[in-house]
């Protein structure tokens, strides 16, 4: 079968940073051993570092060493070496973008064709206005020079801005220089193997039945890490826990679990249906924000049983640093499908474990039958629970008897897990990301009008969060699940978080 992905370019803005090493680089290689690329790529790094071409691969060697899931195969690493190179300047300056012109045609010219070129922002946020800007000013954005947006593609890492205003702004100044087929906003929750499963499960399956609020009493969605900021406080400084993981992460899970049945499974109709039901998330009142929200930061702890420092003596982080690691709240829908229903959501860092999970609590069903026991009221009602990561799959908690000769109900798992199941591996979403991309695919990309959705209801809790004093942090250890008030909020109404 003829590879559907035909030669092409890749520029990667912040090639030396933790994207590009954690995340990128083991993709492309993965692809490369899977050869679902062309024998002939160029990917072009540009960062700030002085380095030749052999010293960032050499670069690029070490980070797949470390962070790619399997033994690097010497042979595939040699197929994917061959094909990296390196522009060393600033986002800022105009010489980096200049000195692409001519190394970006000697590959049209070695293959004598116009090849597409993707741009990969996988920079700070702070970056992307300037490298757009020259993108445009020195016609890259055109491709081979001929004008046409056949042949070049734009990939933009979240966060997408830092409010709904910036966000506004970052959109007009895309859509001044890329039309909207040429841009890829990435959110990889979007791409996830078990986000898209959701999909499957609900509208091929007859739980469809009972997703709505007549069946189901609360929805909760945690994503917990049990790791701080590590080399990234620079960039975590000022964007925090709400910015960098609830207006996107969160929203991507969210989308898939509360969006209507699209009529086909295209680009078109599938991004229609999330944007719909991200627009019907209610925004939240200034007066029952501290009732609807609560932000955290960590201080020292003990984390799989090693002490760990506070947030505010991380590197490149403020002593007296305001910037949240921790957030948790409540958002309600307002549709048919979930009017009444509240969401729970919640993220952090160092926190007890790293899990990432959406729990579906059904309600309690009133039987006439086992009234008579009393024990319906005291059980836990049934939960779904789906598992993103790890141990992806998912689990349905049920009442059942417990064997003798007294009447007795507990709670009992099913459960379905990928390993097991389907005896391979899980690729990763980063895979799948590129592969989409090259083969002009958005279905998995989120759209302008799903951020700016998600950024409105993130900006009603910035701008709570503005008229109120400072908090008073750090304010949960690390190693737990976040600080009491997070707990205060969900028990509150008369529920309490799920956890392992």
């Amino acid at each position: 079968m003829q590879n559907p992905i035909s030669p092409f370019v890749m520029v990667i803005f912040g090639a030396t940073g933790d994207l590009t090493a954690r995340k990128l680089m083991p993709a492309l290689y993965n692809l490369t051993d899977q050869v679902l690329l062309p024998d002939r790529f160029f990917i072009v790094g540009v960062a700030r570092r002085s380095f030749s071409d052999v010293q960032f691969r050499s670069l690029m060697l070490e980070a797949v060493n470390r962070f790619s899931r399997n033994k690097i195969k010497d042979e595939v690493w040699k197929q994917l070496e061959k094909n990296l190179y390196y522009q060393q300047g600033l986002f800022e300056d105009k010489e980096p973008y200049n000195s692409l012109i001519p190394r970006l045609k000697s590959f049209d010219d070695e293959l004598g064709a116009c090849i597409t070129r993707f741009f990969y922002l996988a920079t700070p946020p702070q970056n992307y206005s300037q490298i757009l800007s020259h993108l445009s000013e020195t016609k890259l954005s055109e491709g081979c020079g001929q004008g046409s947006s056949k042949w070049t593609r734009v990939l933009i890492e979240k966060p997408f801005g830092k409010d709904l205003n910036e966000a506004k702004k970052l959109e007009e100044q895309l859509s001044r220089t890329f039309d909207e087929k040429q841009i890829y906003r990435i959110d990889h929750y979007l791409a996830k193997e078990t986000i898209q499963n959701i999909l499957t499960f609900r509208f091929a399956n007859p739980i469809e039945w009972l997703w709505n609020k007549d069946y189901i009493d609360h929805v909760q969605i945690t994503l917990a890490e049990s790791g701080g900021v590590g080399n990234r406080g620079k960039f975590y400084e000022g964007v925090g826990a709400l910015k960098d993981v609830g207006q996107n992460h969160l929203m991507a899970m969210l989308a898939y679990i509360a969006m209507e049945e699209p009529q086909t499974m295209t680009a078109a109709d599938t991004r229609k249906m999330r944007v719909e039901v991200l627009e019907k998330i209610r925004c939240q009142d200034e007066k029952s924000l501290d009732l609807n929200v609560v932000c955290g930061q960590y201080g020292p702890g003990l984390v799989h049983g090693r002490q760990t420092v506070s947030y505010r003596q991380e590197k490149d982080v403020a002593a007296d640093s305001l910037t949240e690691t921790f957030v948790a709240f409540k958002l309600f829908i307002d549709n048919p499908r979930w009017d009444g229903v509240p969401f729970y959501l919640r993220t952090g860092k160092r926190l007890a474990n790293d899990t990432t999970r959406i729990d579906i609590q059904l309600k309690n069903r009133e039987s006439k039958l086992f009234q008579q026991f009393h024990l319906i009221q005291n059980a836990p009602g049934n939960v779904l629970t789906i598992r993103v990561q790890p141990k992806e799959g998912i689990t349905l908690r049920l009442l059942a008897k417990v064997p003798g000769l007294v009447y007795e109900m507990k709670p009992v798992d099913m459960d379905f897990s990928y390993s097991t199941s389907f005896k391979k591996e899980i690729i990763d979403s980063y895979e799948k990301i590129l592969v989409d991309s090259m083969v002009g695919d958005q279905t998995l990309f989120a759209t302008a009008n799903g951020f700016a959705a998600t950024w409105e209801y993130i900006t009603s809790i910035l701008n709570g969060w503005g008229k109120q004093p400072p908090p008073k942090f750090p304010n949960y250890r690390a190693g737990s699940m976040g600080p009491a008030e997070s707990i205060k909020l969900i028990e509150r109404d008369g529920r309490r978080w799920m956890e392992h």
